[in-house]
């Protein structure tokens, strides 16, 4: 290591360790007072910086390091997912609740009309909380269907994070310009994704991390600052990213750069089309070795998707374009 790369190592660890240790004491007085949306979201924006500032580190910190500040970082993101969790709309487990204790005691005094409406309105329960976030957008709980961006919940903003989950055969189709119906200035600021198995997942270039964990026999479309993949197998990935791309507990994982068919004009994109990406630079956790990871691969030209093949378009048979798109056709 240079001179120069032990002094930006040192300046980098001074500010990095002040700035998690105050994270970590916001939290805890979150905890114990009362988590609202606002100092939530002042936490998650501080975050955010510490996650930029640790990609952009990423290019003279020596590798056991990068894996030691990206526990401690991933450990602040855990403890904010789950006080957006708390955070949550009282109403929305309230109706959980009253449903779920509602069928035994059938014998009780008969419910009235809008008792029985407002019953028959309440979703049911996805036993997936960690799903639910105050300030962000999600979709969770489909199978066999083509989803767009009018698939997701509301209220809409112009910077949003993601959150899917829950799903199973499905074609998500979550580029701007191919959503005729909503505004083409949306951009997502991360990505949380879990539980996927045999879908397609078109995303357009986010401006922070995509985090994702458990998902089987998929294929997705991405940009981002950041990309970190847990306990998923035979998954292909087209990525566009300055950082390296880190799997953990992963197998048959294999990478290609993001499609230019897919990428918006530059002023749109959070990630400009000159940042060279680093689709091919991954950092496999589960094999801290000289030897090449087993768990991923390049993808071969031959076996990717085309251009033309990218179903934007919801007239498609979701069924045959998973069955010619997924790594695993059977």
């Amino acid at each position: 290591m240079s001179e120069t790369n032990q002094e930006l190592t040192q300046q980098y660890y001074a500010r990095t360790k002040a700035a998690i240790s105050e994270l970590t004491s916001q939290l805890e007085a979150i905890k114990s007072g009362s988590a609202t949306s606002d100092s939530i979201q002042k936490v998650a924006v501080e975050l955010a910086k510490l996650r930029k500032e640790h990609t952009d580190a990423i290019a003279f910190l020596p590798g056991y390091d990068q894996r030691q500040v990206d526990k401690q970082l991933e450990g602040l993101e855990s403890q904010l997912e789950s006080l957006r969790t708390a955070a949550a709309p009282k109403a929305k487990f309230a109706f959980k609740r009253k449903a779920t204790k509602a069928a035994p005691p059938a014998s009780t005094t008969p419910a009235t009309a809008s008792e029985q409406s407002t019953s028959a309105a309440a979703p049911p329960p996805t036993g997936q909380p960690s799903a639910v976030h105050t300030s962000g957008l999600s979709i969770s709980g489909h199978t066999n269907s083509y989803l767009t961006l009018s698939s997701l919940s509301s209220p809409w903003s112009s910077a949003s994070d993601l959150t899917i989950s829950d799903l199973d055969n499905c074609i998500v189709n979550f580029i701007p310009d191919s959503n005729g119906n909503i505004p083409h200035d949306v951009t997502f600021t991360a990505l949380h994704a879990r539980n996927i198995s045999n879908t397609v997942l078109i995303l357009p270039i986010i401006s922070g991390s995509a985090l994702l964990h458990d998902l089987k026999n998929c294929v997705i479309a991405l940009g981002s600052r950041q990309f970190r993949m847990h306990t998923s197998s035979e998954v292909d990935v087209y990525i566009s990213i300055a950082s390296n791309p880190i799997i953990e507990h992963c197998s048959a994982i294999r990478f290609a750069d993001y499609p230019s068919s897919l990428r918006r004009p530059p002023a749109h994109d959070s990630i400009t089309t000159q940042t060279k990406s680093n689709y091919l630079a991954v950092q496999d956790f589960s094999h801290i070795r000289a030897t090449p990871s087993p768990n991923w691969s390049a993808l071969p030209e031959e076996a990717a998707i085309r251009d033309d093949q990218w179903p934007l378009s919801n007239s498609v048979d979701v069924q045959a374009v998973l069955s010619q798109l997924l790594p695993s056709r059977g």
